[in-house]
């Protein structure tokens, strides 16, 4: 998708700060963010909700999950964070992206968003 910002990130045409990365799953340092640490995790290839989560493309959400949860442990939050999934006309990219807010240090939100 030529002008999917967050392919770019992936291919490293756009810069970002990383804090994961492996064949499959990228996570960054989201550029405004809504909690003390607030990270992006998405699929190197570019999926959208609207595509078919089949052949494979199913394992890569569990997968985003599992580096997000690595990365909460890592980083000292997984005491208390949120996973936040956007679907459909939540958002205005529709690379599927996992959010990942944390690192309160008093009072943790506990409204969903």
């Amino acid at each position: 998708m030529g002008e999917c910002v967050f392919c770019k990130i992936a291919n490293k045409e756009l810069p970002a700060k990383i804090v994961f990365e492996n064949e499959n799953v990228l996570g960054f340092e989201n550029i405004e963010p809504e909690a003390p640490v607030h990270l992006l995790f998405i699929p190197k290839n570019h999926l959208e909700w609207k595509d078919n989560l089949t052949g494979g493309n199913e394992a890569i959400l569990s997968e985003m999950v599992v580096s997000a949860k690595k990365v909460a442990a890592e980083k000292k939050i997984d005491y208390a964070y949120k996973l936040i999934f956007n679907v459909g006309r939540t958002g205005h990219i529709s690379h599927i992206h996992l959010h990942l807010l944390g690192g309160w240090q008093k009072e943790i939100p506990t409204h969903n968003i």
